[in-house]
């Protein structure tokens, strides 16, 4: 016997007020289904920016020196 042919069967002699809330637990799961799968299509389908092309189109081939260095060389010009 299925899982389909079971719950079937369980369905049949159960109270009516049993038999809405698994449908609507069924609905729920379904809906739930629907939308882990439209997140999955939106996260495959999301591009995602390419900084080192748009660095090197900005910067060319220069190299951009850290932060804390040109800090240091600002706090080294005020003393």
């Amino acid at each position: 016997m299925s899982a389909r042919e079971a719950i079937i069967r369980e369905i049949k002699v159960a109270p009516e007020s049993l038999v809405r809330e698994t449908y609507d637990f069924i609905l729920f799961l379904k809906r739930r289904r629907s939308r882990e799968q439209e997140d999955e299509v939106a996260r495959k389908t999301t591009a995602k920016p390419d900084f080192l092309a748009r660095q090197q189109a900005l910067f060319g081939s220069r190299v951009i020196p850290d932060s804390q260095v040109i800090l240091d060389e600002l706090r080294a010009e005020r003393f």
